[in-house]
């Protein structure tokens, strides 16, 4: 056996031997109710604290893998966790990051226990943040603890991240502030789901663009007798009243008319069709300060989440979505006077690694190991995550973790337990090959 396989061997022996210290230690990050104190509907003051919990815990992780550990703090309370493994000298340093925030728990009947009480089955472990995505940063965080078992010396640096902020796109508390606070390195694994139910993590090179927008529209209220009269224009039509939720489908037909455009002419490789789509996530419509269907609702604001082919950008896909609804609006007299209102909340980049990266050959080559010659999938994200901010500032890389993709912000989140083995194993012999041994020098 050589010298390299002997390594491989050891590292993935104690992987397998901390398998079960992984699971308790998820479960004790998940008992931590992390809950994003900026996520809308959240009493900021009665939950800010939690995500500087959850990275006290992965600190102490970091410290048990050799690192130096280090607060970053924008806000109080929601402290970002940096653990540096000082490699030897001379080899490429790697970043393995993730977000210690959790979206809310949603509807607790639902649940099948307490969501901030982690399930464990023979094979899962179920809680709000299993697989989004506190499953990935124990995961990392065992990698660093089994190198160091397993008397590993890296030439190049391993920096660790737990970072807060993510599920809001807070990222300058969070990951832009730990990377202009010196904890960057020369490439990144963000350890985020990349696999479905049954699956291993799969390499993810490549993540859609995320918009978030409003659209208000003004209308005309009336006594809702008065409908017929204002819904026909061959009657009194507008000279009456306007009702909002009437109006509104024109907008709506157009946005849906994009979304079938873009299913049929706008695709990418690694992403499903129909995949990038105009989402109309939360509508309020009634009479001016009235929440009753007496009157017509001369108020209406649609909130819309939108995600977009990689190779768009914002900008242009903004003016798209404008452009349409102006279009449509044209055609209909009171839209046309009273044009809807749009605002943008959020923009968040699309980010693809460039074909041929030699990141994506180590982690390749880390995960085939790990399974015993299995190949990885290639896919596209089904969400974005915080490369976008990482590629700001110089540093490229893929998403690979564990996780249930589809139960991410669900109700019964869950990750399964050899995902989690399995992204550890990976993280290890990536930071192998990436960073190189010390004694190879």
């Amino acid at each position: 056996m050589t010298a390299e396989h002997d390594v491989t061997r050891r590292v993935l022996e104690q992987v397998d031997l901390l398998a079960e210290r992984m699971v308790s230690s998820l479960a004790d990050a998940i008992a931590i109710p992390s809950v994003n104190p900026r996520y809308p509907g959240q009493e900021y003051d009665k939950i800010v604290g939690a995500e500087g919990d959850v990275s006290a815990l992965l600190g102490d992780l970091y410290a048990e893998a050799g690192a130096e550990v280090t607060k970053v703090t924008v806000e109080r309370g929601r402290d970002n966790a940096c653990g540096v493994v000082s490699g030897a000298g001379g080899g490429r340093s790697l970043l393995l990051n993730g977000h210690v925030d959790v979206v809310p728990p949603g509807r607790l009947d639902r649940w099948h226990g307490d969501p901030f009480r982690a399930q464990i089955t023979d094979d899962a472990v179920i809680g709000r943040g299993a697989t989004d995505m506190k499953g990935g940063l124990v995961a990392a965080a065992y990698a660093g603890i089994a190198l160091r078992g397993a008397g590993v010396r890296l030439a190049g640096d391993l920096v660790l991240q737990g970072v807060v902020g993510e599920e809001v796109g807070d990222h300058e508390a969070g990951t832009t502030a730990v990377l202009e606070a010196g904890f960057g390195a020369d490439a990144a694994i963000v350890c985020e789901p990349s696999g479905q139910a049954g699956t291993l993590p799969a390499s993810v090179p490549v993540t859609p663009g995320l918009l978030w927008f409003s659209v208000s529209l003004e209308g005309k209220t009336a006594h809702s007798g008065l409908r017929g009269m204002t819904v026909h224009p061959t009657l009194e039509g507008d000279a009456l009243g306007v009702n909002t939720v009437d109006k509104f489908w024109v907008v709506y037909q157009a946005l849906r008319a994009l979304e079938d455009d873009w299913a049929r002419h706008n695709r990418h490789p690694l992403f499903p069709p129909g995949y990038f789509n105009l989402l109309p996530g939360v509508l309020r419509a009634n009479p001016s300060g009235i929440l009753v269907p007496f009157f017509l609702a001369d108020e209406l604001v649609v909130e819309y989440c939108v995600y977009h082919h990689p190779d768009r950008s914002n900008e242009e896909v903004m003016a798209e979505i404008e452009s349409r609804v102006m279009d449509a609006c044209r055609t209909d007299p009171w839209l046309r006077e009273h044009p809807p209102v749009f605002e943008w909340k959020l923009l968040w980049p699309p980010y693809t690694l460039p074909e041929g990266a030699p990141l994506s050959a180590a982690l390749v080559g880390a995960h085939t190991t790990a399974t015993g010659g299995q190949p990885p999938l290639t896919t596209g994200f089904m969400g974005v995550c915080d490369l976008t901010w990482m590629d700001r500032k110089g540093i490229g890389g893929l998403v690979y973790g564990p996780g249930v993709g589809y139960t991410a912000h669900a109700e019964n989140e869950y990750v399964e337990i050899a995902q989690l083995v399995q992204s550890a194993k990976t993280y290890a012999l990536t930071a192998i090959d990436w960073c190189g041994l010390a004694d190879e020098r």
